[in-house]
């Protein structure tokens, strides 16, 4: 489920994306300090959206500076740090983490096993900073395997499952707006869900691996329809915050970003 939530780079401007891509350094060297330098191999994009969504509601100050690091050794690369950025860190690792032992469970995939113990010292760090979260990961994902095994079950039930965790992610120390933080994730996580699904069902079929739309019968047009309606209701939660700072890069994500991979899957169709 990485990979999702990316901005859409040629709708932004140059200063927006080198501050998309200061945020997501902030994150990467934070994920070194915390868990080391093996930890940034779990980095992604997906939760520079949070960042950006935490910054622009709270409008925390910021630390800015830039570096060298192993990716870029002889470039100092520009990062912002700011209050979320450890959470972020410590989300990416356990997040990561699961999907492993998803991937695993999925098609016993051996790179998986070795990611999977490669991070196992580094998800125990973690669920020790952020336990709660961990719990709920660990009961959110046990509950999709469950829906997943289960022949009767439809897409939305795993959606739903998914959507309930990362609205629980997202409200994390949000105060006053956690509640309006929760819908935003439980509607961002629905469409996350079924979007990954849409666009691994192809490859699916071909190993006859689970997706909840396998054997649906539905069209490429009947997807990009369902997915729509999805994708509006994250929007109308998306829109219902007063959001200033970022909010044209976040919305590069949720009105262009979050389609690219499915756009890029069934682009002959």
């Amino acid at each position: 489920m990485f990979g999702i939530a990316v901005a859409r780079l040629d709708q932004v401007s140059f200063a927006e994306k080198e501050r998309y891509q200061a945020l997501y350094c902030g994150l990467c060297r934070t994920l070194k300090e915390r868990y080391g330098q093996v930890s940034r191999a779990v980095l992604s994009y997906d939760l520079t959206f949070y960042l950006m969504l935490a910054n622009s509601l709270f409008e925390p100050p910021e630390t800015k500076g830039s570096a060298t690091c192993i990716t870029h050794p002889t470039k100092p690369m520009p990062y912002i740090l700011c209050r979320a950025t450890p959470y972020a860190a410590d989300l990416s690792v356990a997040l990561a983490y699961h999907k492993c032992l998803d991937d695993i469970q999925d098609d016993g995939s051996l790179t998986a096993r070795a990611a999977q113990l490669a991070l196992s010292g580094s998800y125990a760090t973690a669920q020790k900073r952020i336990p709660k979260e961990c719990e709920a990961l660990e009961a959110a994902m046990a509950r999709i395997r469950q829906i997943e095994a289960d022949p009767g079950s439809g897409p939305d039930d795993g959606a739903n499952a998914f959507g309930l965790l990362l609205g629980s992610l997202f409200a994390h120390d949000g105060g006053f707006w956690a509640p309006a933080l929760n819908r935003l994730g439980a509607s961002l996580g629905r469409l996350i869900y079924l979007m990954d699904a849409a666009v691994d069902l192809p490859e699916d079929e071909k190993r006859g691996s689970y997706n909840p739309f396998a054997s649906s019968g539905l069209t490429p047009d009947d997807l990009r329809i369902l997915l729509g309606s999805v994708a509006a209701d994250a929007a109308e939660a998306f829109e219902a915050l007063p959001l200033e700072r970022d909010v044209h890069l976040m919305s590069s994500v949720l009105y262009g970003g979050i389609w690219q991979s499915f756009n890029r899957v069934y682009s002959d169709a």
